[in-house]
């Protein structure tokens, strides 16, 4: 995917995951700017972040 142009990577979580895969999302949210959760949606984050 770092190969295609304008091609971004968003993950989103359902908030649970933090609990079983705590150590994981830890992980990748050191090193990826766009996680998100189900409550960051509803906060109409998406509308600002893709405009």
């Amino acid at each position: 995917s770092k190969n295609i142009k304008d091609f971004k990577f968003v993950w989103i979580t359902d908030g649970a995951g933090w609990r079983s895969a705590r150590r994981n999302l830890e992980e990748t949210f050191n090193v990826l700017d766009t996680l998100y959760n189900i409550k960051d949606m509803e906060n109409n984050t998406f509308e600002q972040l893709f405009k």
